[in-house]
């Protein structure tokens, strides 16, 4: 049975339900299946979370590296349970750790039959409201509050062991929810 170590949520964030990323782009961004329209993120909510997943990866790899740390490698499998929470988040109109009925990380790993892992880490990120909706500015928003949070992100970004991971972005109306997954096998 997996070891979990849950973090508290942080901040805020946008979220858009887009159409499923394909096979190569799962493994940083699995995305929900969903109306994939214009929006004040642009011509496609897909494209923007996709963006955004791709480029929260690629910045908190860019901390780890600055720490003297070897980057994640992604892992599709957490980047599907990742983004599917995140549109579940949005679509259960709720944000947390566990879901209103009560399920958690380990039943949402278990639910996706992703059980090979000794450990797992959840970053949660959402905002909503009036966001300006430059994707660049939304990963920084988000990498920021998790480095800058005293409940445990920081320490699942900067964790030595934890070497895989998968982040899911959804986007809906003026919500975004981003859930980054962090993983040892």
């Amino acid at each position: 049975m997996p070891i979990l170590r849950m973090f508290a949520a942080a901040a805020f964030a946008i979220t858009t339900l887009t159409a499923a990323a394909s096979a190569q782009d799962a493994r940083l961004a699995s995305t929900i299946a969903g109306a994939d329209r214009p929006g004040p993120w642009g011509q496609s909510s897909y494209d923007y979370s996709l963006k955004v997943s791709k480029s929260i990866f690629k910045t908190i790899n860019l901390q780890r590296t600055k720490q003297g740390l070897k980057p994640l490698e992604a892992d599709a499998s957490l980047g599907l349970v990742a983004g599917s929470y995140s549109g579940d988040m949005l679509s259960g109109d709720f944000f947390g750790h566990f879901a209103p009925d009560g399920r958690d990380l380990q039943a949402r790993l278990e639910e996706a039959n992703v059980l090979q892992f000794a450990e797992v880490a959840e970053n949660l990120w959402t905002a909503e409201g009036e966001i300006k909706w430059e994707y660049q500015e939304t990963v920084r928003r988000a990498v920021l509050d998790w480095l800058n949070s005293r409940e445990g992100h920081r320490e699942a970004i900067l964790d030595p062991n934890l070497r895989l991971a998968g982040v899911g972005t959804a986007i809906r109306d003026e919500r975004i929810v981003v859930t980054m997954l962090f993983g040892r096998l």
